[in-house]
């Protein structure tokens, strides 16, 4: 098993955290974050994965301007001087999201009865 995917996955992240993130103040405001990069074990593909809050345009838009400027972010990958730069693809991270909704659920619940009171 090779290291290097999640070492280039922590590099793309390093470089592109900021300038994905400057793009929030020139689209619509907001906050704009990489949460997450996962890399192809042949390091072709990297899938980004980022969390928008208080966005005007709203997710979608974001990912499809982010997908708009692919090629300038690659540029910015490319200074990592691999054999193949990896096509990124950018999806939306949910995570917080859905542990909201479960919070919600739960608080829902009525608290389970203990034993003795049964």
């Amino acid at each position: 098993m090779s290291f290097r995917p999640e070492r280039v996955a922590r590099e793309i992240q390093r470089i592109l955290s900021q300038p994905i993130s400057d793009l929030a103040a020139l689209n619509g405001g907001g906050l704009i974050t990489l949460t997450d990069v996962k890399v192809s074990p042949d390091l072709t593909v990297a899938k980004l994965y980022v969390s928008v809050f208080g966005n005007t345009h709203g997710p979608e838009r974001i990912i499809a301007l982010l997908e708009e400027r692919a090629p300038e972010f690659r540029a910015l990958v490319a200074k990592l001087r691999l054999k193949v730069i990896p096509e990124l693809r950018f999806y939306l991270d949910t995570t917080l999201d859905r542990m909201e909704r479960i919070e919600q659920l739960l608080k829902q619940q009525p608290p389970p009865k203990a034993a003795d009171e049964e």
